[in-house]
Order: structure tokens, then sequence, then C-alpha cells
């Protein structure tokens, strides 16, 4: 996807051709690159001379969510995160340079958020590139619950599958949990150090954004993500206390089976105990008199039956 300048006119959005971004700078546009490889942001870094570690770090991507001021210009990276499918969670790192009457975004293809913002953007309900940069932060951070309530919802179907489930689902639970715990944890490192980003904007740092009610814009995301946070450190214990109750689970199914096989065990036990006799050189038990076989084979069979009895009575066979 190519690069797409857009500026705020009087009445309307038009889009331009991005290297004509310098002669539109008395009125807010907004630079939108899809690939951090190309030409398009050398261009832009030459046009709004913007710091070349910023656009070294746009470009290598994997970045943790951090806020940078320079001269002129500020430098934030953020995090888009949905799921395309269910289980399956994306992140989209989003690089931003703000300065002023201009936002630049830097990403890897596509994503729900932005789009969104386009709309709102081009509908003419974002006067400013602070409110454009607030409606950017805040369409990412309210697409974090939708994520956030999917995963909640595996770790009740999880749970539900753990306490009450067919013995076929112990097969399979404890590898969804661990890698639903993995998934909390990754979007928890993403999301938590943004808190610092927004406190920054919550202060007012930035020159662009002392507008008089700016801050308070920000003070909502910054709630929002807090709010996230919490969730998934709450998801992330309670998911911790299903993989406890699963091993608990499986633990008592094992102590039922050994029991089940301790029963028998004893049983074979006395049986052998009584014909292991037989195989002994001793002259004192007649081998070849009848009655005396056949009340062995009583005394064996009846032995045998009491334990079987006493342990089904216990509840062990």
């Amino acid at each position: 996807m190519p690069a797409r300048l857009l500026i705020k006119e009087e009445t309307t959005t038009v889009e331009k051709p991005p290297e004509e971004m310098s002669e539109h700078r008395d009125r807010p546009c907004w630079l939108d690159i899809a690939d951090p490889k190309s030409a398009d942001l050398e261009l832009a870094a030459k046009e709004l001379g913007l710091h070349p570690l910023a656009v070294e770090d746009a470009q290598q991507r994997h970045e943790r969510p951090k806020i940078d001021s320079y001269d002129d210009h500020y430098f934030l990276v953020f995090y888009a995160i949905d799921e395309p499918s269910p289980g399956v969670v994306r992140e989209h790192e989003v690089s931003i340079f703000m300065k002023q009457n201009a936002i630049v975004t830097v990403h890897e293809g596509e994503f729900r958020a932005r789009q969104a913002v386009e709309k709102r953007f081009r509908e003419g309900k974002l006067q400013t590139t602070g409110l454009l940069l607030h409606a950017l932060l805040d369409t990412m951070v309210d697409q974090y619950f939708e994520v956030i309530d999917a995963l909640g919802d595996r770790v009740e179907l999880l749970e539900q599958m753990v306490v009450g489930g067919e013995a076929r689902d112990y097969d399979t639970s404890i590898k969804e949990l661990f890698e639903l715990k993995r998934d909390l944890l990754r979007i928890r490192h993403l999301i938590a150090p943004e808190r610092e980003v927004l406190a920054v904007l919550v202060r007012g740092d930035i020159r662009e954004l002392r507008e008089a009610g700016r801050r308070a814009y920000f003070q909502d995301v910054y709630d929002h993500i807090t709010r996230v946070t919490d969730e998934i450190d709450s998801f992330r214990e309670l998911t911790s206390n299903v993989i406890d109750a699963h091993l608990a689970s499986v633990s008592n199914r094992l102590n039922d089976v050994m029991k089940v096989l301790t029963s028998i065990a004893t049983v074979l036990l006395i049986l052998t105990l009584v014909t292991g006799f037989f195989g002994q050189n001793w002259t004192f038990i007649p081998y070849d008199n009848v009655d005396f076989f056949l009340l062995s084979m009583i005394v064996m069979i009846g032995a045998a039956a009491g334990a079987a009895y006493y342990f089904r009575r216990k509840g062990w066979l």
C-alpha cells in the first residue's frame, strides 16, 4: 500500500501526493506510511527534518512503547492489537512523528484502528493534529478491550473444561492454558509501558497539545490503559489458578488409578502367596492329594473374593 497524505481543508479533506507535504504545512495534515522500508519515510524525514535516530527506530521496528522529544518534533511508539481469528492475537507497531500541523504514522500492513480514524478525519470530526493523535491512541486502546474480553472468554471456557470436562479435555486444556497465559504476558509487556507515554501527554509536556481541556482527552486514554492492565493481571491470576486446579485434578485422577492398581495387585498377591507353597520341595505337603488341592483352591478363591469385596466397599475398585 503506497503512502497517503491527507490534508485538512476548511470544509473537506483532500488527498495529495506525499512529496507535497511541505507545501501544505499551514493546515493539519496526516501522512500515513504502510511500509517502513519505503522511500516515502526518507522523503518525509527530509521534508520535515525528522531526527535520524527516530527514523531508524521507525524502520527497525520491535521498539518498546515510548515517547522521545527532539528539537521541533516528537516521536511516539504505540501498539495496536487485534484478534483476526479466535485464539490468534496480532500486534501492530505504530510509530508516530508529531510536528506542528503534521503527523506521520509508520506501520506495516493495515489495522482496523487506522481505518476507523481515517474515516473520522475525512468526515471532518478531527480538526487539529492533537485531536488526530488522541483519536489514534484512543481507538487503539479501545480495541484492547475487545481482545482482552475474548481472552477472558477463553479463560472461562478452559475453566469449565477443567472443572467438569470429559477425559479427552484434559489432554488439550493444559496446552491451551499455557498458550493463553503466554498471550496475556506478551500483551501486558506491550501495553504496560504505554502508560508512561500517556503520562507524558497528560502532563502536557508536548507544546502542541497545551490547549485548554486537551489533557482531559489523554487522561481518559490513560484510565483505559490502566483498566486494561488490571484486567490482564486478573486474567493471568485466574489462568494460574485454573492451571493449579487442572494439575490437582490430574493428580487426583492418578491417585484413583493407583488405588485401583494397588487393589488388583493386592488380590493377586494373595493368590501368589497360596500357590507359592506348591513351588517348594517340601515333603510334608502332599502335592498329589486331591482333597488338599481343592481345599487350597477354596482358600485362594475365598481370600481373593474377600479382599476384592473389602476394596469394593472402600471404593478402591
